[in-house]
């Protein structure tokens, strides 16, 4: 198909015919993706060894190459194919190939293109997509050139979940510039933007006129779409785009070990749902009716071939605003088609970040590219924010980072004459899972300390969750997976001034980095002091683990003979160590507990939904509840 010089790495590919010598997997000289992040775990190598022996072998591919041809016998230095491997993306692995013309008649064509996939879907893709850019060529053939498509396969007929391949016409745009110029960015807008209206009025003649979708299904990346007929936008985009994307997230089985990684991503793109609607309000303008689009447009996905004609390509076409083909070109070129089209629709900027997060989430998901992760959370910060919740106390994830400072406060001592101790706080424990009380004992200790006789200003604190092998020991058939528990902490902890901190190091090194981001923050240097807190029950059971470092704060817990406890550590311990000890009693709220809520949990069932739901209520918030019946969290516990 391509010439691969929409990214102008002709200068890196290697020439072969029958004796290869490395192979693509070996090879990443020419591109900025690695060959880790390329070979995704569902797609896997495929090399050029690999396809001279699927041109030998697939009776289909050769049936389609040589198909008016009348086949002569070669010398045995001769080779069939001369084969070039192209410079591709993260999905697919791209070949060039020439037959040898002693082989085929002098009207036959000689040069192909040919991409492989080895997922399993591989086939069912490249036939939506050979019919996708069918639908191109009926429509845009004399606006923008489209690849013949000849045909697709499976690389191994006798097990179908090996992966295929798809052939087509082979485009030179060797002589294509390194870098587009302002000329072709302007020009190559008017033209889609013809294409477009073009397209937009044939399809208002249609059966379907008016609605969004596609006569048949296709696929973005790996991901299957579903082109169903809605006649409104905002219902299409939502439910057949944007919520399968955050379910995959969620529940496909390939992603599971990604979901630590993907959780605020998940927590954060469900909390926008609700507001996309009003994102989308003026897509039933009339400027934005359903036209076909490329479905995957971007400046990998046109070129200019040799005769100076625009090419488009690895299309997964459907009928929609013309805004989701055009949010990732260049400025130049959003400014021409605007110009062409007489103007953009008001608010479509939010418009373009919201298409623009579609699609970095499916790049995550489906290509395990993480250095998209941190875009997609800046794109969902600016959604948020447009939308007026994002500086509501319902938002306070850390996006991504391990030890947040977002909350830290700055000394209301600092230039006063006053100086007053500053305190961060950390609390340690299992948290499996966070209930009221552990929100309570952070509030309790705050409020104490700020008092006489202590007068500390607490700056800020952090929950810091034991690392999963301390909880196999613990709770070895009742704890729940990091992920979990950091999810159902930042659900419990939205909307208060403490945070989590995620990074499983030891006291030494969490506080030295905290006292560094802290400064490197606010770019001032004053002195802080780490309290520790725990319950009296880690005194009773786990006194050997308590730390005898920092300041420590030991709560009272309703269950125990917390004086006598206290006393008994008290007298214990060295004089040095009693004068950073800190006892808090009586404890007067309710009795809470993690097991209470891993009991209600393993009796769970069809039958108990709403009553346990309505027990859980006074146990921990609603979000976290949610959040455990969503995810089915009660599959982590074992009944005895």
């Amino acid at each position: 198909m391509i010439n691969n010089d929409i990214e102008n790495r002709y200068e890196n590919t290697s020439l072969w015919s029958c004796t290869p010598q490395t192979d693509l997997e070996n090879d990443s000289r020419d591109t900025n993706i690695s060959t880790s992040q390329k070979l995704t775990k569902t797609t896997g190598p495929f090399s050029v060894q690999d396809l001279l022996q699927l041109l030998k072998t697939s009776s289909s591919l050769r049936a389609e190459i040589f198909s008016s041809s009348n086949m002569t016998d070669l010398h045995s230095n001769e080779d069939e194919f001369i084969i070039k491997s192209i410079s591709s993306g993260y999905v697919n692995h791209a070949f060039s190939f020439t037959v040898n013309e002693k082989l085929i008649d002098k009207n036959s064509r000689r040069e192909y293109f040919i991409k492989v996939n080895r997922n399993k879907h591989a086939k069912q893709m490249f036939s939506a997509e050979v019919i996708g850019m069918h639908t191109f060529q009926e429509i845009y053939r004399d606006l923008v050139r489209v690849p013949l498509s000849f045909s697709t396969g499976y690389l191994c007929e006798l097990d179908r979940d090996q992966g295929g391949w798809f052939l087509s016409e082979f485009i030179d745009m060797s002589n294509a510039s390194r870098k587009r110029s302002d000329k072709q960015y302007r020009e190559f807008a008017q033209v889609l933007a013809k294409a477009h209206q073009i397209s937009a009025e044939i399809h208002a003649r249609s059966s379907h006129g008016g609605h969004y979708g596609f006569h048949t299904n296709n696929f973005s990346i790996h991901t299957e779409q579903d082109n169903t007929w809605q006649n409104d936008w905002c219902h299409f985009f939502l439910e057949q785009r944007f919520k399968p994307i955050v379910q995959r997230m969620k529940s496909d089985p390939y992603l599971i070990h990604d979901y630590r990684k993907n959780m605020e991503l998940i927590l954060l793109c469900e909390r926008l749902i609700p507001h996309i609607p009003s994102i989308l309000a003026l897509s039933n303008h009339v400027q934005l009716r359903p036209c076909l689009l490329h479905g995957d447009f971007s400046d990998q996905n046109w070129s200019v071939d040799k005769q100076g004609r625009f090419v488009t390509f690895d299309g997964s076409p459907f009928y929609g605003p013309y805004e989701m083909d055009i949010y990732t070109m260049s400025n130049v070129f959003i400014s021409a088609y605007f110009d062409t089209i007489g103007g953009p629709v008001e608010a479509y900027e939010m418009r373009f970040e919201l298409y623009n997060l579609l699609r970095l989430l499916r790049t995550i998901i489906d290509s395990g590219i993480n250095t998209w992760r941190p875009s997609a959370f800046q794109s969902l910060t600016k959604l948020l924010i447009h939308c007026g919740v994002w500086k509501s106390p319902f938002f306070r994830f850390p996006c991504g980072i391990k030890i947040p400072t977002n909350k830290i406060k700055l000394p209301s001592s600092m230039g006063g004459t006053i100086r007053k101790k500053n305190v961060i706080l950390v609390y340690g424990g299992s948290f499996c899972p966070i209930h009221f009380n552990h929100l309570a004992v952070m509030d309790l200790v705050a409020e104490t300390l700020e008092k006489s006789p202590y007068e500390f200003e607490i700056l800020g604190g952090y929950f810091c969750p034991s690392s999963e092998s301390w909880i196999q020991k613990k709770l070895p058939e009742n704890y729940l997976p990091n992920a979990h528990r950091e999810a159902l902490l930042l659900l419990a902890t939205e909307g208060t001034r403490w945070m989590i901190d995620r990074s499983y190091s030891s006291s030494k090194t969490r506080e030295k980095n905290l006292i560094q981001e802290i400064q490197n923050k606010y770019g001032t240097d004053f002195e802080m002091t780490f309290v520790h807190i725990c319950g009296i029950d880690a005194i009773e059971y786990n006194a050997k683990h308590v730390s005898t470092q920092y300041p420590l704060v030991i709560v009272d817990r309703p269950g125990f003979n917390g004086e006598s406890l206290w006393k008994e550590y008290f007298e214990r311990t060295t004089i040095k160590n009693q004068q950073r000890l800190i006892w808090i009693s009586p404890w007067t709220g309710e009795m809470r507990s993690s097991t209470m809520i891993r009991n209600l949990l393993m009796k769970l069932n069809n039958h108990n939904h709403k009553d346990t739901y309505e027990n859980l209520q006074h146990l921990i918030p609603s979000s976290c509840i949610d959040y455990l019946f969503q995810h089915k969290l009660q599959q982590w516990f074992k009944t005895h």
